[in-house]
């Protein structure tokens, strides 16, 4: 149960495909540390970048792990369900606690599924860098295709049968496999079938998080190729497209360099309840290496929301679907009286969702929206004591200047007075 919304634009940004990278050995070498890796150029070899992951740091995500016991408890005691291309194991840098193989399986070759998983869960760098917003979060591995190329022989394509049979299994096996958030980071053409997958899963305690369309992807964004007035994708792109089931997620430009226009990359839509920025995401390769992403990308945005709605559920565990969902948008940048089709309510606000004192009922309504920064009363200049004697020099003073007006008057008429006499 999501809060009121009505359909509104959103901002769809470019996909830029992770690259298929080879598996490693068990016994390669050491990790090698480098300045700065991007996910294009990782190889055979097993590296790590030293780079902060940007779009973290703008939302403050040390600070909210903080906030929940630090990077060991942040997601502690949720499971995600990742219904993707596969997420590899090498390197352990996510807990992978359980999943299902629908699509043909195998070696992974689509490295999108791992890059969501450590987006949402993925434990720090040997430096301490942070790779995913809840590392204490598990993965439930729910892998739906092996390959978004048609002319590839190495699995399965998506297709919204494939995504529908992934969600009737997250529904079945929800309670057993402890799974609270279900997160798909793709988008296929509306289907009864997957229609009623959706409810299923919501109908299970679960919530949904998706994309809401990355333009010039495969698959329904290849008809909007590029931005024009007044442009809604909500009706094409789902299952980010059944509103009120599932919370669909935009990516902002921030971090990009000045000027960059999200809607190069991704499409306005009216599906779209909350943004996140994703330029310079730290994720994890097949191989383990952990690599910079350079591209504004809703199915990163939709891996973030996941991991900030598995840092809400470790701070408030008896919260609702309907209470987690109104935290997440009452506390997003924007308003809640007018969403708009690029960040719906706006671009998601960790430390605020974590803080502020919202008591929201069963059915997600509140009445507060005090700010936890606010809570402390604002320095004021201190007040005057209080002055016994003012009244008599107030009325001392008044007596002064009726007397002083009385003379000037008595020095005035005084010739006219002596004139008359003579």
């Amino acid at each position: 149960m999501r809060v009121a919304r009505r359909l509104a634009p959103v901002a769809v940004l470019a996909a830029v495909t992770v690259p298929t990278l080879p598996p490693v050995p068990a016994n390669a070498a050491p990790v090698r540390a480098l300045d700065s890796v991007l996910c294009d150029d990782v190889g055979d070899e097993v590296v790590t970048t030293t780079d902060p992951s940007a779009p973290l740091g703008r939302l403050r995500i040390a600070q909210a792990q903080d906030l929940v016991g630090g990077a060991a408890r942040a997601g502690a005691g949720v499971n995600v369900a990742v219904l993707d291309s596969g997420v590899s194991r090498q390197g352990d840098g996510v807990d992978v606690v359980g999943g299902t193989v629908v699509s043909r399986g195998g070696e992974i070759v689509d490295p999108h599924g791992t890059a969501v998983a450590s987006l949402i869960a993925g434990r720090p760098r040997g430096d301490g860098g942070l790779v995913g917003i809840a590392p204490a979060a598990g993965i439930v591995d729910v892998r739906v295709y092996d390959t978004l190329d048609p002319e590839s022989h190495e699995g399965e394509l998506l297709t919204p049968g494939s995504l529908a049979a992934g969600l009737r299994w997250v529904a079945a096996n929800a309670q057993q496999q402890g799974i609270r958030i279900a997160n798909v980071s793709l988008s296929v053409p509306p289907d009864d079938e997957l229609a009623a997958a959706v409810q299923a899963v919501r109908d299970a305690g679960v919530l949904v998080v998706a994309e809401t369309g990355n333009r010039g992807a495969a698959g329904p964004m290849e008809a909007f190729p590029s931005a024009v007035p007044g442009e809604d994708v909500a009706r094409a792109v789902f299952p980010a497209g059944y509103l009120d089931d599932v919370i669909g997620v935009n990516a902002t430009a921030g971090g990009a360099a000045a000027g960059t226009d999200p809607q190069l990359n991704v499409g306005a839509s009216s599906a779209t309840d909350v943004a996140a920025p994703t330029y310079g995401a730290v994720v994890l390769a097949v191989n383990g290496s952990a690599c910079t992403l350079q591209d504004i990308n809703t199915s990163w945005a939709a891996a973030e929301v996941s991991g900030v709605l598995a840092l809400l559920m470790t701070r408030y565990p008896d919260d609702n679907p309907a209470q987690l969902t109104a935290r997440l948008f009452a506390t997003a940048s924007g308003t809640m009286d007018d969403p708009t089709r690029m960040t719906g309510y706006g671009v998601v606000q960790p430390l605020e969702a974590l803080t502020r004192p919202l008591r929201p009922g069963k059915d997600g309504a509140y009445a507060d929206t005090t700010s936890a920064r606010d809570v402390s009363p604002r320095a004021r200049a201190p007040e005057p004591e209080a002055d016994s004697l003012a009244s008599l020099r107030h009325t001392a003073l008044w007596a002064s200047i009726l007397g002083g007006a009385a003379l000037v008057l008595a020095l005035m008429l005084r010739p006219v007075l002596a004139r008359r006499r003579d």
